[in-house]
């Protein structure tokens, strides 16, 4: 990584691409290149990054080394992610663009995509196999539904304490990992209402072309700001959570978490006196 950093005006993707794709072709362990995400669907926006699977004999010689994509661009940042899928990834931050490597190993099943994918190199004419499949919906049994309802009361609990305390920076954190299961719920309502002809897509990507409007509408109301006043926010959040796991609970025929006995204690809570 350099100190010092060229001013570029846009960073040309197709050009890194022509040049990663010479790069493993001349690579032995490298087998194969594959293009995903939306640039590999026709469907990105200028601040799209680029998604790359590089098929590999051995992770390890690239997980040690930074020197295959340090020279790509100037590097601003780098996330060195150890999946737990034993897919390692390198999140490359460059001035101008964002590449995101995940390696694969040629020797674990796959080659099955949820989404369009290009073959960009294909050395052993494994990418005939690859194939794009039907998405597999996220949907929820009972454990993982009770896990998103306890962690979200715990989270809804707390932040009321912090909001009491006047503990903003605590109401800011906690409020967060409220909202990391109601998202969770959002998605869970929508792929049960609407099956595969909604893509949820990730951590909130696109909400506004497929989430609900009325949902979005909604959740406008359920942010806290950092020494304000939240209890609205929190009361919000709560109501739509409720509404929505109960929903999902109906459709998925599961057993749905008492969200009244939460919300009467988390008005105890604002009701104690700020000390």
């Amino acid at each position: 990584m350099t100190n010092e950093h060229k001013q570029h005006p846009t960073f040309d993707y197709q050009r890194t691409l022509d040049e990663i794709v010479t790069w493993a072709a001349q690579e032995s362990n490298v087998r194969a290149v594959v293009l995903t995400g939306s640039a590999a669907a026709q469907s990105q926006h200028p601040l799209s990054d680029r998604d790359i699977e590089l098929h590999v004999q051995d992770t390890s010689p690239l997980e040690e080394s930074d020197d295959w994509w340090s020279h790509l661009g100037d590097v601003l940042a780098v996330e060195r992610l150890e999946n737990g899928d034993d897919q390692p990834t390198r999140l490359i931050y460059y001035v101008g663009g964002k590449l995101d490597f995940t390696l694969v190993n040629v020797d674990e099943d796959g080659g099955e995509y949820d989404r369009p994918f290009s073959v960009l190199l294909d050395k052993d004419g494994a990418a005939e196999r690859f194939q794009l499949v039907e998405r597999t919906l996220e949907l929820p049994d009972q454990e993982l539904f009770d896990e998103c309802t306890n962690w979200a009361a715990a989270a809804a609990l707390m932040t009321a304490k912090a909001i009491v305390r006047d503990e903003p920076w605590s109401v800011a954190t906690r409020d967060a990992d409220f909202q990391a299961e109601l998202l969770r719920m959002i998605e869970w309502d929508h792929n049960l209402r609407y099956g595969p002809d909604r893509d949820v897509r990730y951590l909130g990507t696109r909400m506004r072309q497929w989430m609900d409007a009325d949902i979005q509408g909604r959740l406008s109301r359920c942010w806290t700001t950092f020494g304000g006043d939240n209890r609205a926010a929190l009361r919000s959040s709560l109501n739509l959570f409720e509404e929505l796991a109960g929903r999902v609970a109906s459709h998925a025929a599961l057993s749905d978490f008492h969200h009244r006995a939460v919300r009467s204690e988390v008005e105890r809570i604002l009701q104690v006196p700020s000390t």
